[in-house]
């Protein structure tokens, strides 16, 4: 079976680990849309549904090969086939029908999605240099789909991060991931090519040894747009989770609806904004022991949600929280709705204050919450400094 419009089908590879590949609940999962279909990761072109990911009936032999090892002891012994039924028994939904289905709705033409991701992967496991290893390597077998579906290559959707939320691993993550970025682009012969990039969703968990890496990382995919061309950026960190760690199948549908709008808008649809991107932080004291701070963002469509905006915090700029400075509320600015104000507690002529800084959406399980008219979030990002204007 073929799509309808082949020729002409824009095609969207889903690249990753496990919140790519998709761990929602199949019950919440959306319908099938007969104008959204799917390169298998069997191989062949079939309308998409979910689970877009079934790794055991890959016909790219890295998918079995990187789990197998992995499986406990009472389940060595069963078939990919067996393993399949397994592991998409409840889990399974992912963005990439979400995605496909508000692409098909702005621009009227049937949209092709490659699936390619694989659960607890890092960015080494992606690197371009295993490419000869061809199937046997998750970038070797991601070109081979690509090769084998035919159809034009439109963007990639990359949502990895998490196993590189190391110590060692999330002060470099930005400068690799664009260097893989690069090399894909070179090996497709697709310079231009869009990559919708995530900001990693939260990790409710107890060790914070590894916090500052997973903020790390989110900063560094915050600010590759700013470096390199072609790309964008939206955040999975207000998003309700499935389980520790994954986003569930009601946010998986929302990120997909993000990242189509950002596609649309690097497409040059001038009807579709970036989405909110910080620009700067106007701190102003209150000779009644408050101050606000109003960030302005560009590329919002409208106005800030919700009233009561969750997630900055204050920091001084050791890195610690901040000793006298503290948030009040953040909320639209009730004299420019596109801006948000942040009111603070302050302490006039705190020597402490010429040090602070404005942080958003930081730890590993924050809550925050802020979107605009098109629910397109502010990312997170780490402690700004704040210029007083006394």
């Amino acid at each position: 079976m073929m799509p309808p419009d082949f020729p002409s089908l824009d095609t969207w590879i889903l690249a990753g680990q496990s919140n790519m590949q998709g761990v929602g609940l199949l019950s919440e999962a959306l319908s099938p849309d007969d104008r959204v279909w799917a390169f298998s990761m069997a191989g062949k072109w079939e309308p998409a549904q979910d689970p877009l990911h079934p790794l055991w009936l890959s016909c790219q032999p890295v998918h079995q090969e990187l789990r197998r090892p992995n499986l406990p002891p009472e389940q060595q012994g069963l078939s990919n086939e067996e393993l399949h039924k397994l592991s998409t028994a409840v889990c399974g939904a992912g963005l990439g029908l979400s995605f496909g289905k508000a692409m098909a709705d702005a621009l009227g033409t049937p949209v092709g999605l490659l699936p390619a991701a694989h659960g607890g992967t890092s960015l080494d496991q992606w690197s371009p240099s295993l490419k000869e290893h061809g199937g046997h390597s998750l970038y070797g077998a991601m070109l081979q789909s690509v090769k084998a579906a035919g159809a034009p290559l439109r963007g990639l959707l990359w949502y990895q991060g998490e196993s590189d939320a190391l110590a060692d691993q999330g002060q470099t993550y930005g400068e690799r991931l664009a260097a893989w970025i690069t090399a894909l682009r070179e090996d497709l012969g697709l310079p231009d090519l869009p990559v919708l990039l995530v900001q990693l969703g939260n990790f409710v968990s107890t060790d914070r040894g590894t916090e500052h890496a997973w903020d790390l990382v989110r900063e560094a995919l915050a600010e590759l747009p700013m470096q390199v061309p072609f790309t964008a950026v939206t955040t999975a960190a207000d998003l309700p989770l499935n389980d520790i760690i994954h986003v569930d199948a009601g946010g998986l549908i929302r990120l997909g609806r993000r990242l189509a709008r950002q596609a649309l808008h690097l497409a040059g649809h001038a009807e579709y904004a970036s989405g909110p991107v910080l620009q700067s932080l106007e701190p102003a004291t209150w000779p009644n022991g408050l101050a606000t701070v109003r960030v302005h963002c560009s590329g919002l469509t409208g106005a800030w949600h919700p009233e009561k905006i969750f997630g900055f915090s204050t920091w001084t700029g050791a890195g610690e929280p901040h000793p006298s400075l503290s948030v009040v509320s953040a909320s639209p600015d009730p004299n420019d709705p596109a801006v948000i104000r942040v009111l603070l507690t302050v302490t006039p002529g705190d020597p402490a204050l010429a040090e602070a800084r404005l942080g958003y959406g930081l730890g590993l399980d924050p809550c925050c919450n802020a979107v605009d008219d098109a629910d397109m979030p502010l990312c997170s990002f780490l402690p700004r400094p704040l210029d007083w204007k006394r």
